[in-house]
């Protein structure tokens, strides 16, 4: 290496001077050389790392200390979202729907078509008023509080606590929390109720207490016991409201927040009284039949029934016009007007049950050593399963249950009956599928058909449309391991004449179906 005559003078006197120092050491001085100049290495990068630490804290402490919010309005957002929702929907209706196979539904015209729409927006504002739509629970990502934005329930005129609020970890390193006195304020959105807190309360006062608007001060020293504070807000409800909805806007460090509030009436039990703790299944099932000029097929059913169940009770709603009186064990048989009709029939009978679950069963079935109402049993009696209705297969037909396909479109939903359909296994039941309309064999709960109800306009047909009608809340499932026999037998000219419909009573059929569902077209698939 090439250097200038001064370094190198400077390094030699250098050079002598370390060697006039260790040469006391004789020969060690190399290795103490050496620890000297790691313990300076060592001494000098601690030092380097210290101030960048305490730079990146003085940092910290300085972005913290002014960490501050954007307001934010969590309703003007709320409101946004619903505006792109419904769009969104709006998008979907002009897409617009069809059936494949043609249209097995009327639609009406002239008078009925203005009657219907005026129907169909009564029917839309009914349903607002009495099943409100759940509001958004729009969640903020930085928000000053946390909060249970929706999932709070009370009974109308009950109070409630407001559970989960507390402070964020950023709100505390907020300058707005320290600098200033801390204000909360809670608002009844819709003025269904009133705010209030439990007394008790240390260093806190309160404006409104009790009142639709309510407001909680604390003085900036006394910050962190605002957590305690939060844990004893309540909110009762005020206005009678048999199903709807609150929205407490919290308004906290220039933040407006929402906490939606259902107010609702809850179910009440209906309990079913028997003899004991396990009771036999006559006392928990009834079989319910409709016939019509078809006393041979009826009376073998009767006697299966007898057969393998002989203690159960049925239930024979009769509108025959060549009425025969039923003489059998068991049987309880009412006689309806002639010709009354199909659900006429149904609704006396469902009307009459006094048992927790029914049958039903056309007249021309016959129980065998498969129609195990026991596996039906075990299903309905599975809470965590929650079903309404379990069927089972009928004669040779395999499968039992079908999907209600519905579109949407301007003019009215597209309702498709697939047959080829199901909706999946049940969990537990590999025997068993979820379906929405099934055949004419199924135990079913006493309230759920209560509930659903069958309209007398359908006197010939209206199997599917009692499956229309409880499309929105009726769970069904369909299984493989129970079945009854179909012995259709020999009907009369009389029978076949009354029970088979076409030309204009079946037009008027379809053009009553495409009024009362508001349907743009039905089909079968």
């Amino acid at each position: 290496v090439t250097r200038a005559p001064e370094d190198v003078k400077q390094w030699c006197r250098l050079k002598a001077m370390l060697g006039r120092y260790f040469a006391g050491f004789g020969t060690c001085w190399p290795a103490l050389l050496i620890c000297t100049c790691v313990a300076v290495f060592v001494s000098a990068s601690f030092l380097r790392i210290t101030t960048r630490v305490s730079t990146v804290q003085s940092l910290s402490e300085r972005a913290e200390i002014s960490h501050s919010y954007s307001p934010f309005n969590s309703s003007h957002h709320a409101e946004q979202a619903q505006k792109q929702l419904t769009e969104f929907e709006q998008w979907r209706l002009d897409q617009g729907c069809s059936c494949r196979r043609g249209n097995q539904s009327t639609m009406p015209n002239g008078m009925l078509t203005e009657l219907r729409e005026r129907e169909y927006n009564r029917w839309v504002k009914r349903q607002e008023s009495v099943t409100p739509v759940s509001p958004l629970a729009l969640c903020v990502a930085d928000s000053p509080l946390q909060f249970v934005a929706s999932g709070i329930e009370i009974e109308p005129m009950q109070v409630t606590l407001l559970v989960g609020l507390s402070v964020t970890s950023s709100a505390r390193r907020s300058h707005l929390f320290w600098n200033n006195d801390v204000k909360l304020t809670f608002k009844s959105g819709r003025g269904l109720g009133v705010m209030s807190v439990m007394s008790g309360l240390k260093h806190v006062h309160v404006d409104g207490n009790t009142t639709k608007e309510m407001t909680l001060s604390l003085a900036s020293e006394h910050g962190e016991e605002l957590d305690a504070v939060l844990k004893h807000i309540l909110y009762q409800n005020t206005v009678a409201v048999h199903d709807g909805w609150d929205t407490i806007n919290v308004h906290f460090l220039e933040n407006i927040l929402n906490i939606h509030i259902r107010i609702r009436r809850k179910r009440l039990p209906y309990l079913y009284k028997t003899s004991s703790l396990s009771p036999p299944i006559h006392e928990r099932v009834t079989v319910i039949i409709k016939t019509f000029e078809r006393y041979e097929q009826v009376n073998k059913l009767m006697d299966s029934v007898n057969k393998f169940y002989p203690d159960m009770t049925m239930i024979i709603a009769d509108d025959s016009v060549h009425f025969q009186k039923i003489d059998k064990k068991n049987v309880l048989q009412y006689r309806m007007p002639l010709q009354a009709g199909w659900f006429a029939g149904k609704n006396l009978l469902v009307s009459q049950v006094a048992t927790e679950f029914l049958l039903w069963a056309d007249d021309d079935f016959v129980f065998n050593e498969k129609t195990k109402l026991e596996l039906f049993m075990d299903k309905l009696d599975n809470v965590e399963l929650g079903v309404d209705l379990v069927a089972g297969y009928v004669g040779a037909q395999k499968g039992c249950g079908s999907c209600l396909e519905v579109g949407r479109d301007k003019e009215g939903p597209c309702v498709t009956v697939n047959r080829r359909c199901n909706r999946g296994p049940v969990k537990g039941y590999p025997q068993c599928v979820h379906v929405d309309r099934t055949l004419n064999f199924f135990l079913a709960r006493t309230q759920a058909l209560q509930e659903t109800g069958h309209d007398p306009h359908f006197q010939h047909i209206g199997h599917t449309e009692f499956f229309v009608d409880g499309y929105h809340h009726l769970r069904c499932i369909c299984c493989s391991d129970v079945e009854v026999d179909h012995v259709r037998g020999t009907a009369s000219a009389f029978y076949n004449k009354n029970r088979n419909i076409g030309g204009k009573e079946l037009r008027d059929h379809h053009t009553y179906v495409a009024f009362k569902y508001g349907t743009k077209c039905l089909e079968y698939i």
